[in-house]
C-alpha cells in the first residue's frame, strides 16, 4: 500500500509531509506497492491520479479538475474527504468529510502545541507559487515580520508556525497547521490564483469565516502575472464568496477547461499575456539594473503591518478536538484495509 501525494519541483511543505506522517501514525504500514495506493493530503483528487487497483481515500480534497473516470466504483474506498465541497462535487453523503488531515499532527510528540509563553513573533507563510515573481522577503524586512519559505523543509516550516504567536498564511496549509498546533491565524491573498474553493471546503470544517486579506502584488512582475490569470483559467479567489457560489463556479469553470480547443487556448494566452511580458520585464530590469517594484513592496508591506494588528482565527477546541478524534478512527479503520 502506497501513499500518493502532489510532489513539486520544488518543495512545498504542505505537500511534502506526506512523505513522513503517515509512517508517524502508522508505522511500518506503507510500502511500495502500486496496486493499493492512498491518497493522501492535499487537492489531490483528479484524473491525474495514477491507476490502481485499489485506491483509499482519506482527507484528500478537490479543487481542479474531475477525478477519475472510475471513482466511486469497486475500486475505490472513500473513508473520508477534506471538507464538504469535495464532498458535494464528488457526490458523498455528508459523512464523508471531516477535515484535512494535517490536523493529525496534534497527534505527534514532535508537534504538541506550545504554551503562550513559549511562542513569540509574527510570521508570514506565502504560498510557493507566489515565489516565482513575488518579492515577499522584501516585503517582510521592511515590515519587519518573519519570512518563511514554504519550499523549505516540511518539518523546519511546521517548527516555525509551532513556535510563533500568528501565523499570517497565504498558504492555506499555514493556516490548517497552525489551527492544528493551536496558533492563531490570519488568511491572506497575494494573488488571484488563491484559491476560494479549497478554502471553503476547510473552514466549512471548522465552522470559521473565510475573510481573507488581499495583500496585492509584491512586484511589477507579480502584478502583470495576477493581471492575466483569469485569461487563461487560473483565476481562483472569489471576493465575498459563499459556498453555494463557489461550487456553481467550480463546476462552470471545470467544464469549460474540459472543452477540446482549452488547453492550446491556454498555452497560446499565458505564453502572450505572461510569459513574455515576465521574461521581458526581468530582461530589461537586470540589463539595466533597473528597481521597479518599490512602490509594491511598500504598499504590500503596509498592508502586512496591519494583518499583523489583527486577532488571528482559531477554531473552537471543542470542534478540533472532535475533528481529531474522526481522523484517528479514520486511521483505524484504514489500519485495516491492508
Amino acid at each position: 500500500m502506497k501513499i500518493y501525494y502532489y510532489k513539486s519541483a520544488h518543495g512545498n511543505f504542505g505537500d511534502d509531509l506526506n512523505a513522513w506522517i503517515w509512517d508517524a501514525l502508522l508505522p511500518g504500514f506503507f510500502d511500495d506497492n502500486e496496486n493499493v495506493r492512498v491518497s493522501g493530503i492535499g487537492t489531490i483528487i483528479t484524473s491525474a491520479m495514477p491507476p490502481a487497483k485499489k485506491w483509499i481515500v482519506f482527507s484528500s480534497g478537490v479543487g481542479y479538475g474531475y477525478p477519475p473516470v472510475n471513482f466511486g466504483d469497486s475500486s475505490w474506498e472513500t473513508l473520508c474527504v477534506r471538507g464538504p465541497l469535495s464532498a458535494e462535487i464528488l457526490g458523498l453523503p455528508k459523512d464523508k468529510f471531516i477535515t484535512d488531515g494535517a490536523a493529525l499532527l496534534n497527534t505527534l510528540a514532535e508537534f504538541q502545541p506550545l504554551s503562550d509563553a513559549e511562542r513569540k513573533g509574527v510570521i508570514f507563510v506565502p504560498h510557493h507559487h507566489a515565489l516565482v515573481t513575488g518579492q515577499w522577503e522584501k516585503v517582510c524586512q521592511q515590515a519587519g515580520i518573519e519570512f518563511v519559505n514554504p519550499q523549505s523543509d516540511a518539518k523546519t516550516v511546521i517548527q516555525k508556525i509551532r513556535h510563533a504567536k500568528l501565523v499570517l498564511a497565504d498558504a492555506m496549509h499555514a493556516a490548517i497547521i497552525a489551527d492544528a498546533l493551536r496558533v492563531p491565524w490570519i488568511p491572506l491573498i497575494t494573488s488571484s490564483q488563491i484559491n476560494t474553493f479549497k478554502w471553503l471546503d476547510w473552514t466549512q470544517t471548522i465552522n470559521t469565516p473565510y475573510r481573507p486579506t488581499v495583500l496585492g502584488s509584491s512586484s511589477l512582475r507579480e502584478y502583470l502575472r495576477d493581471k492575466s490569470l483569469c485569461t487563461y483559467g487560473e483565476k481562483y479567489f472569489l471576493p465575498d464568496s459563499d459556498v453555494e457560489f463557489a461550487v456553481k463556479y467550480f463546476r462552470k469553470q471545470r467544464e469549460l477547461k474540459n472543452k477540446k480547443w482549452w488547453e492550446k487556448y491556454q498555452q497560446l494566452t499565458q505564453l502572450a499575456l505572461h510569459r513574455i511580458p515576465n521574461k521581458a520585464i526581468r530582461t530589461v530590469e537586470e540589463r539595466f539594473n533597473l528597481n521597479l517594484n518599490n512602490r509594491f513592496i511598500d504598499q504590500a508591506s503596509s498592508v502586512l503591518l496591519d494583518a499583523k494588528s489583527r486577532p488571528g482565527f482559531l477554531s473552537e477546541d471543542f470542534k478540533f478536538t472532535n475533528n481529531v478524534e474522526r481522523l484517528l478512527n479514520g486511521i483505524d479503520r484504514l489500519s485495516k484495509c491492508k
